[in-house]
C-alpha cells in the first residue's frame, strides 16, 4: 500500500481506537455515577439514560468502522481460501466493491433518517435525536474509505504483478 496511504489508515486506526476508549470509558463512569447516585443517594441524573445511549450508538457504529479497517469483521472466509490465489484476490475486489454498495445506501437512508430525527429530541437532554442517527452515514463514510483504499491496494498488486512476468 503506498505511503500516505498507509500512514492515513494508521492514523484512522488510533484515533478510532482512541475515540472507542474515550467513549467506553464516559458511558462506564456514567452508569456508575448513576447507579451509585440513585443507591447511595436515592437520586440520579435524567439525561443520563439519553448520554449513555446516544455515545452507545456512536460506539457500536464507529467500532464497525474500525473492525471493518483492520479486516476483523464477520467474514466466513473458510470458502475463499479453497480458491488459487488469483481467484482470491478478485473476489477480494468484488467483496469491496459490494461493499462499497452497502456502505452507499447505508449513508443515504442514514443521513435521510438523521434529518428526521432532528425535529424529535431526547427527554432528557433536550438535543435532537438526530445526533444519535448522524453515527450511521459517519459510519458509512469511514468504511467507504476504508474499501477504496482495499481497492487501491487490489490494483497495485495487480500492477506490480504484471509488471514482474506477467499475470499473477
Amino acid at each position: 500500500m503506498t505511503g500516505w496511504l498507509s500512514r492515513g489508515l494508521g492514523t484512522l486506526d488510533r484515533v478510532l481506537s482512541g475515540a472507542l476508549g474515550a467513549i467506553l470509558l464516559v458511558i462506564f463512569s456514567l452508569n456508575l455515577y448513576q447507579v451509585g447516585g440513585r443507591y447511595l443517594f436515592g437520586v440520579g441524573a435524567v439525561w443520563i439514560p439519553d448520554l449513555t445511549r446516544l455515545l452507545f450508538i456512536w460506539m457500536v457504529f464507529l467500532g464497525t468502522a474500525l473492525m471493518h479497517q483492520r479486516k476483523r469483521h464477520l467474514a466466513i472466509d473458510f470458502l475463499l481460501h479453497k480458491f488459487p490465489r488469483p481467484a482470491r484476490r478478485t473476489i477480494d475486489a468484488l467483496i469491496g466493491m459490494g461493499m462499497l454498495g452497502l456502505v452507499s445506501v447505508m449513508a443515504v437512508v442514514g443521513w435521510r433518517i438523521m434529518q428526521i430525527r432532528m425535529d424529535i429530541p431526547y427527554t432528557g437532554l433536550e438535543i435532537p435525536t438526530g445526533y444519535a442517527y448522524l453515527a450511521v452515514p459517519v459510519a458509512a463514510a469511514l468504511m467507504a474509505f476504508t474499501s477504496l483504499a482495499n481497492l487501491w491496494e487490489w490494483v497495485q498488486e495487480g500492477r506490480q504483478g504484471e509488471g514482474v512476468g506477467g499475470r499473477r
